[in-house]
């Protein structure tokens, strides 16, 4: 396994910039100014810097995705941000504003202890379809046996924080740590948040900011995979850059439907959309008994489904008091179902 970071870049003008970096962070890299050549350290290296200059060609190769990729450029285009999704980024460093935040990054990289938490993205295909409950209940499934990080990144939707009824307790919300970059603390960010049902809830409260920029995220994510075994990741209808940094860093993206034509037709549509933005794209059904036949939405969605969830009346009855998704019941049981599908490596239907 190789040890060095690996910074594929011609561009003499950047190369003295990460170089200057790396220097600072007490980390020597290896470059490769041709992607042929970056091509066998590809998979090895602990963190790959891409040039914007060679973002291109790399993109080219068609390099097997990856966690612990970074764009980096000066002068950020729309389109470099689409060869990040290409190549699989997690991030893009805009010079000089995210140099702090690259420094620390290569830091990272020299740790011993690799980042070894799994990511996990929950999105609604459509509005009401309950990726939210499903955020909450996963995390609590996962927290029975594991530590669990559970995020809401949707600043205008009604809140975890609700679902779980932590809303009036005490702890740290996005508004403290919306100028976060570089390196945070695993044990200073679990021990400043509430908890719900073993798990750490990072939500945003009623007052504050209402967006979020990708170096705090980044921070957040990077010392979620560092101290917690799951991060759960509740997602907005949005493909803005914090949304497509989210997707990059999850291993699964669960986009949740109703059993609707409206439902099935948004869930396909946010597919389509998705599909080369993330790894892991799979469905999940919530069958209400009155819509239509999961079987019959599984033909016509492009994507694996991943399981069925029951519309437990209980269920939401506790979800609106605050007492957050039973269990116990049918609708826990099929939530503990997916997260083994999960845990094995999304093995799905359809």
């Amino acid at each position: 396994r190789m040890t060095r970071p690996l910074l594929v870049s011609d561009d003499t003008v950047l190369v003295d910039d990460i170089l200057r970096f790396s220097a600072a962070a007490n980390v020597e890299v290896h470059l490769a100014t041709d992607v042929e050549s970056a091509r066998g350290l590809w998979s090895t290296a602990p963190l790959v810097l891409v040039g914007a200059d060679l973002a291109a060609r790399v993109a080219g190769l068609r390099v097997e995705r990856r966690r612990d990729v970074v764009l980096v450029g000066r002068d950020i285009a729309e389109a470099d941000w689409q060869r990040a999704v290409t190549i699989g980024a997690e991030h893009v460093a805009s010079l000089p504003d995210s140099e702090r935040w690259l420094i620390t990054r290569l830091a990272d990289s020299g740790e011993s202890a690799p980042r070894s938490g799994t990511v996990l993205a929950v999105m609604s295909g459509g509005g009401g379809a309950g990726a939210s409950t499903l955020a909450v209940a996963l995390g609590a499934a996962a927290a029975a046996e594991s530590k669990v990080l559970l995020v809401d990144l949707d600043p205008l939707a009604g809140g975890i924080d609700v679902i779980a009824g932590v809303e009036g307790v005490d702890g740290a919300r996005w508004r403290d740590l919306i100028d976060t970059q570089g390196r945070l603390s695993p044990a200073t960010l679990e021990a400043s948040l509430p908890a719900w049902a073993g798990m750490s809830v990072l939500s945003w409260g009623r007052e504050g900011p209402s967006r979020l920029g990708p170096e705090a995220l980044a921070s957040v994510l990077d010392a979620g995979e560092r101290g917690f075994d799951y991060v759960i990741l509740d997602i907005p209808r949005v493909l803005d850059e914090v949304t497509e940094l989210a997707l990059g860093r999850a291993r699964h993206t669960i986009v949740v439907t109703s059993a609707s034509v409206r439902g099935a037709a948004a869930a396909a549509r946010l597919s389509s959309a998705l599909r080369d933005r993330c790894a892991g794209l799979g469905i999940v059904i919530r069958n209400d008994r009155r819509g239509l036949r999961p079987a019959a939405i599984a033909s016509v969605l492009d994507s694996s489904v991943l399981g069925e969830l029951p519309y437990a009346v209980r269920m939401a009855r506790r979800c609106e008091a605050g007492d957050g998704p039973l269990q116990a019941d049918s609708y826990g049981r099929s939530v503990r179902e997916l997260l083994r599908t999960l845990q094995g490596d999304g093995r799905a239907r359809g």
